[in-house]
């Protein structure tokens, strides 16, 4: 009798190394093109787009850099200008967008309307179908990202050094440095004879950043790629409809957040989220206008901080963007010694 649930686990495995094939696909064609001088969008190529004249300059370029925030935007850059329109998928490009400006506070009678609005969209739509296309999209995106480093990787190498072979790359290990063989093929290279070695995409993925990253760079790579998949999960969450369930995940995700950052004494990050609450549009006005119902009254001025009513006379508001600049702005106002 067949194991089904055996079956159905060895696809999604089979499918998995599938994809890295392919994945390898999309570099080889990548690389026939730029080797071709045919791989450009609106006159940005690899070269362009990182600053150098030739292959030769990728390496130093990207050693150069001293954060993971400069390797993603030069990542973000040349999937956004490059790969994806390259391949007609415009439409998964990431744009900057400007932040909009402020819009006008609307009547109740106008929010309803609104929220009428929005209800009637998401009955209409097909949620198996949006959540296929949703699915499929950042599945490319995911792709496109990991393939840059091993493009750009070979991108900085002669020919003679690489050979692409049946969803695998053959590479040529003379040219690479000892700590590099020993951490990406397993192999000392002072005690063994060993030419070209095949790489999967895991593997190229990790070459790539062996070669092209500071060593106390490559370390980090890990917390970048969590953080990255937090943020894909922060937007995924963030679209369609708005339900008790989906703010009751969030806060939870929320609180966790929080938690971890006051554990390691992320003092700044908290600090500004603090901050950012106080941005809030809607929650801020209604809270506002509880405030104001007092005021009206003639009773004490007061404000609303969290489930606490605080009375005040006047208040001092501090230009702080880290702990470190609130505390002395703090000590210094009130003369604290």
């Amino acid at each position: 009798m067949t194991n089904k649930l055996n079956t159905h686990f060895n696809s999604i495995g089979n499918n998995a190394v599938e994809n890295e094939k392919t994945s390898i696909g999309i570099i080889e064609e990548l690389t026939m093109q730029n080797n071709k001088g045919i791989l450009k969008v609106n006159n940005n190529s690899i070269y362009t787009l990182l600053g150098v004249k030739n292959g030769q300059g990728i390496i130093s370029q990207l050693k150069g850099y001293n954060s993971l925030n400069e390797l993603t935007i030069e990542r973000k850059k040349i999937v956004n200008k490059l790969i994806l329109p390259k391949a007609d998928l415009r439409n998964l490009v990431i744009e900057e967008t400007p932040k909009k400006a402020t819009p006008k506070t609307k009547t109740k009678k106008e929010k309803k309307e609104t929220t009428a609005e929005k209800k009637q969209v998401v009955e209409m739509d097909n949620a198996y179908n949006k959540s296929n296309i949703s699915i499929k999209n950042n599945a490319i995106r995911t792709t496109a990202n990991n393939v840059v480093f091993p493009f750009a990787f070979l991108a900085s190498q002669d020919v003679k050094n690489y050979v692409f072979e049946n969803g695998k790359v053959k590479i040529n290990t003379r040219n690479l440095t000892k700590d590099v063989c020993s951490s990406v093929f397993g192999f000392n290279k002072e005690k063994a004879d060993v030419g070209f070695m095949y790489c999967n995409l895991t593997m190229l993925i990790k070459l790539a950043k062996a070669v092209l990253f500071k060593v106390e760079l490559q370390d980090q790579t890990k917390a970048d790629e969590t953080a990255e998949e937090l943020e894909n999960a922060i937007d995924e969450i963030s679209k369609g409809k708005f339900d008790e369930t989906k703010e009751k995940n969030i806060v939870k995700s929320i609180c966790s957040m929080l938690d971890y950052l006051d554990t390691n004494n992320g003092f700044d990050g908290l600090l500004q989220i603090e901050n950012h609450i106080f941005t809030l549009e809607e929650y801020g006005q209604a809270k506002e206008t509880m405030a104001n119902n007092v005021r009206k009254q003639g009773q004490k001025k007061l404000e609303l901080f969290g489930n606490f009513a605080v009375e005040f006379d006047h208040r001092k508001e501090f230009n702080a963007n880290t702990f470190d600049e609130l505390e002395s702005q703090f000590n210094k106002h009130f003369a604290i010694k």
